[in-house]
């Protein structure tokens, strides 16, 4: 198995008591902080075969470099009426990204521990428990889960996910930049408000109890959280590599993402129903 599990005890038939502990210390960060951050979650020797792996496919073209704009909640014109608001509105102002997104299609056969992990009952439990709800994992053949691929200039802008939960596997965090910048349970407010603020940082530090978060990144680490109701952004890559897995689940089954969303990250022009 990929996880350390003598760290991570995520299988309660074998380690009821030790998976208690690693429960309840989880649902604690997620009420402190809004994620959860298991460091050293990835055995070193899966860390070392995954980034191989994905540097690998990246080397051989496999994946879609996405190079393009966004608002803040993935959507395009005709999503919402809210489009009809003034030109500085959320909804309106587009952010640009980039990276270079290998997804599940071309990431299954090369490791299929992966595959194991993601679909693990175990694994789905575990994360389900800390966040308090039954998960399924995604309906989408692409975004199921997918590495990410940030060089330098690269980044990823603003936004709400699509899918209600994700998991990041950390594999190499860049050496300059490339900040994993979280503001938990941000949701309501952005839908408040009237004008995309030009710094969301400072934005919020208006706000009351609203704290933008920014983790240490390490090789190995899982962070836990939910994506939809929370904006967040990787600031841009300034010196090295950043790679990560994202693993994505939603609380019903069957889900799949949007047709923007997989033409803006995943090249894919025309998904099959």
């Amino acid at each position: 198995m990929i996880v350390n599990i003598e760290k991570y005890p995520i299988d309660t038939k074998k380690d009821a008591s030790g998976y208690e502990k690693l429960l309840q210390s989880s649902i604690s960060q997620l009420t402190v902080q809004g994620f959860v951050a298991l460091p050293d979650f990835l055995r070193p020797c899966a860390i070392d075969k995954l980034t191989s792996c994905i540097l690998d496919l990246e080397r051989r073209g496999v994946g879609f470099y996405s190079c393009d704009s966004h608002n803040v909640f993935l959507e395009e014109e005709g999503d919402s009426a809210s489009f009809q608001s003034p030109t500085n509105h959320p909804r309106n102002v587009l952010l640009n990204s980039s990276k270079l997104i290998i997804d599940a299609r071309h990431l299954a056969p090369h490791f299929v521990e992966l595959t194991d992990l993601y679909e693990s009952r175990e694994f789905i439990n575990f994360v389900g428990s800390i966040l308090g709800t039954e998960l399924h994992p995604s309906a989408d053949p692409h975004g199921r889960y997918y590495a990410n691929v940030f060089r330098p200039g690269d980044g990823l802008q603003w936004h709400l996910d699509r899918s209600e939960y994700s998991v990041s596997l950390i594999l190499r965090p860049a050496h300059v930049g490339g900040k994993f910048q979280f503001v938990p349970n941000s949701r309501r407010v952005v839908e408040g408000w009237d004008d995309m603020p030009s710094d969301v940082i400072h934005a919020f530090a208006h706000e009351a109890s609203m704290v933008v978060e920014e983790p240490d990144l390490v090789a190995g680490d899982m962070y836990i959280f939910r994506g939809r109701d929370s904006l967040h952004r990787v600031s841009e890559i300034a010196e090295g590599t950043r790679i990560n897995l994202i693993l994505t689940y939603n609380a019903d089954p069957g889900v799949r993402l949007n047709r923007y969303t997989l033409r803006k990250f995943f090249g894919v022009a025309d998904p099959t129903p």
